[in-house]
């Protein structure tokens, strides 16, 4: 017993450490346009189907075709368009708009809105149920082995 304890600490830690940074939402805007957020908040990838994308002095985007965007004062996107951008205690999107965002043991998204998304023993994404709000998709990267 003491063994198989032992053996599901060690795993358990392993998982942990390989959940994926690069798991992000994305939010759609208009037009076609869309922007993926990390989940602590920061725009990783800009999709454009059309329209202008306009940026600050610091670099960050402001606009996405007719879509503002904004925000706090930690560099994070506080909002999108109408939608806020909401945070839990360990800095994690939890909420945008009306729409929750759950998190599993791993620090890994497990449910946006209705929709909850299974993960196998090394953090890969093997299924989703349910489906997304129509305005938010969830967004992996998939990191191939190096040869």
């Amino acid at each position: 017993m003491r063994k198989l304890l032992l053996w599901f600490v060690m795993f358990s830690a392993f998982t942990i450490v390989n959940a994926s940074p690069s798991d992000a939402i994305e939010v759609f805007t208009s037009d076609g346009n869309s922007v993926s957020l990390s989940t602590a908040g920061k725009i990783f990838y800009l999709n454009m189907a059309s329209g202008a994308a306009v940026y600050d002095s610091s670099s960050r985007i402001i606009q996405v075709g007719n879509v503002a965007i904004t925000y706090s004062g930690v560099n994070r996107v506080s909002k999108i368009g109408n939608d806020s951008i909401n945070y839990d205690a360990s800095n994690r999107i939890n909420k945008i708009g009306d729409i929750k965002i759950a998190y599993d043991f791993a620090n890994r998204i497990s449910k946006i809105g209705d929709a909850a998304i299974a993960y196998d023993v090394v953090s890969r994404i093997t299924r989703i149920t349910g489906k997304t709000p129509d305005n938010l998709r969830f967004v992996s990267v998939i990191e191939q082995p190096q040869n």
